[in-house]
């Protein structure tokens, strides 16, 4: 009996064996089930993204030969006898229906005296890295035709950029060395017609991203297109641009530009500039102030209430004969007696004629050559010359390799 009952038990526990073995093997049979593949998150980048690029690269032979390595009262081309790189940068451009940007990130001799005058005193200014910001901005339409953009941009006034490839001339004339370069602020742009457009900007001054008081400056542009070959733009420009711990100095600016594209081959611009500068301080003649304190000078220190005043006249013409080849000339005049914008220290200040010749050879665009030879003359000896001295004069020869992508 218990030899059956064992037999049983035996039988029992094989057939459980062989049928949990049968099962596993099922099991292992059936095909895997299927994982759910989350799905991937991607960025779309806009259509309109565009990446970009410019150097400007040049030597300059200064016929003053003089003993200082820089040029002065200008920002363009500023090394004597020396090879160097005048502008490069790299951006990113994005120009969509609703919205639009620019990033650049520049280096050059032209950038470090452009930005030479940026405040340095406050360590949250961003002062050690401005410089190398040609341009950060972003932009919304507001409504079919008008946009608004806050941020770094290049500034409104003048005919001439700072990209010199866009330019008729290679070194850019005074007028153009004595506005902004680039602006800190907000601009509104509208366009009312085909023909009429305008620009509206809030900044925090004159050539400045840290600011250096505590007023905000306004800027005007006004664009009428007569016909597709003539146009004609006024600049406007209005701010304190004394810092915090000087009087108030109200500086008022117009820029007229006319360009007209007569033929095919030839083009002409034309550029009047005007400027007032409140000054900052008065000397009224009073000796009952002397009388009364002998320790006080006859003549007691107030607020102006005069302007000073300075002018500029630039007249271009350009010919392009042949598609390989141009040449541009440009005159102007400087008339600064007051040095408000460039200060000389002498008799008659900043008084000064240019007149320059270029040759462009265009055969390797987007690459370009450039030769060009430009003769300033001064009414008092303000350039540097050799062995120390000065000149009336200043004439030099540049050669510039440029390319802009």
């Amino acid at each position: 009996m218990l030899t059956f009952m064992f037999k049983t038990k035996l039988y029992s526990l094989i057939l459980f064996l062989f049928a949990f073995a049968v099962y596993a093997e099922d099991k292992d049979l059936e095909p895997p089930k299927e994982k759910k593949e989350e799905p991937v998150q991607t960025v779309s980048l806009p259509k309109s993204l565009k990446f970009g690029g410019f150097i400007d690269s040049y030597y300059l032979y200064n016929n003053n030969l003089p003993k200082a390595t820089e040029r002065k009262y200008t920002t363009q081309g500023v090394r004597n006898q020396e090879f160097n790189v005048n502008l490069a940068y790299i951006d990113m451009k994005v120009d969509e229906e609703k919205y639009r940007g620019r990033l650049a990130l520049q280096y050059g001799t032209s950038v470090n005296t452009n930005y030479s005058s940026e405040p340095t005193k406050d360590t949250g200014s961003n002062q050690l890295g401005v410089r190398n910001l040609q341009e950060a901005y972003v932009g919304f339409r507001l409504a079919d035709k008008t946009w608004v953009d806050g941020g770094i941009y290049f500034g409104h006034i003048g005919f001439e950029s700072w990209i010199s490839h866009l330019n008729w001339n290679y070194t850019r004339a005074y007028a153009l060395d004595y506005v902004p370069y680039y602006s800190t602020g907000v601009r509104v742009s509208h366009e009312f017609t085909n023909k009429f457009s305008m620009q509206f900007h809030v900044m925090n001054g004159w050539q400045n991203i840290t600011e250096n008081n505590r007023d905000k400056s306004l800027g005007l542009q006004w664009k009428y297109k007569f016909t597709p070959s003539l146009t004609l733009i006024v600049n406007q420009f209005g701010g304190n641009e004394a810092p915090d711990n000087e009087r108030k100095q109200l500086r008022l600016y117009n820029n007229t530009i006319l360009e007209w594209h007569a033929l095919e081959w030839m083009s002409l611009a034309g550029s009047f500039d005007a400027g007032a500068q409140k000054a900052k301080q008065s000397l009224l003649y009073e000796p009952w102030w002397n009388v009364w304190d002998s320790q006080n000078p006859i003549y007691k220190d107030s607020e102006a209430k005069a302007f000073r005043h300075w002018y500029h006249g630039t007249f271009w013409v350009s010919f392009k004969w042949d598609p390989a080849y141009r040449l541009s000339f440009r005159v102007e005049r400087f008339y600064d007696p007051k040095q408000v914008m460039a200060q000389t220290g002498t008799r008659h200040g900043f008084m000064s004629n240019g007149y320059t010749a270029t040759l462009d050879l265009l055969s390797w665009e987007p690459a370009l050559l450039r030769f060009e030879y430009n003769y300033r003359r001064s009414a008092d000896s303000i350039f540097e010359y050799r062995n120390g001295q000065t000149s009336k004069k200043e004439d030099f020869f540049v050669v510039a390799f440029s390319m802009k992508l």
